[in-house]
């Protein structure tokens, strides 16, 4: 298990090269057409994801955001929440659910023991590079001294084991956190503790 609350200048990039999808499609639309239509989850050797954990001073308020290969997501998808679903019979508002409910299985944020449960926001597909873009809402969380985030990202390790590795940035200026990390399968857990508030 990973600990600590290294301060880097880690960038959370990820190259990607991909399938072909028409530029102009709504992301509610893809949603429908492309993240549920089965396709070739091992066309592209890469097997990874980044994501952003990102806390706002002066909201107080924490969000996520995560930049997937569209493939794998399908194939991931439709071997977890979505599995026996028919993608032609799911509404809009259950699109969104899937979405939640797969980032609240596999993704997880908690402070202080308790979940920060994710509320999807929207998607933006970058379709020259089998790229998808996951958003989700900001969510109210109050960072005090001595409070304890703890972070876990096991996406695509059901599917694809140790040959997946997830990125992950974590941004909390007040505490002077800007920490780079690697999840795999055998280390995907990471905890900060907050420390004195940065001058």
């Amino acid at each position: 298990m990973g600990d600590g609350t290294t301060i880097g200048n880690t960038e959370s990039r990820l190259l990607f090269g991909g399938i072909v999808l028409r530029l102009e499609v709504l992301a509610l639309l893809l949603l429908a057409a492309g993240v549920f239509t089965p396709s070739n989850a091992f066309g592209h050797p890469l097997k990874a994801s980044a994501s952003l954990i990102e806390y706002d001073t002066m909201s107080k308020t924490i969000r996520l955001e995560c930049k997937v290969f569209i493939d794998d997501f399908q194939r991931s998808l439709l071997n977890s929440v979505a599995k026996g679903i028919d993608p032609s019979k799911v509404s809009r508002k259950d699109r969104h659910r899937l979405i939640e409910a797969y980032f609240n299985v596999f993704y997880s944020i908690k402070h202080n023991g308790t979940p920060v449960r994710l509320k999807f926001k929207a998607v933006r597909p970058l379709s020259r590079q089998n790229v998808l873009i996951i958003q989700f809402k900001r969510v109210p969380l109050n960072l005090k001294e001595g409070d304890e985030l703890v972070v876990q990202n096991t996406i695509f390790f059901r599917d694809f084991g140790a040959a997946q590795s997830n990125r992950i940035l974590v941004r909390i200026p007040l505490f002077g956190i800007e920490d780079g990390r690697v999840a795999t399968i055998r280390d995907h857990i990471f905890r900060y503790t907050m420390g004195k508030l940065k001058k």
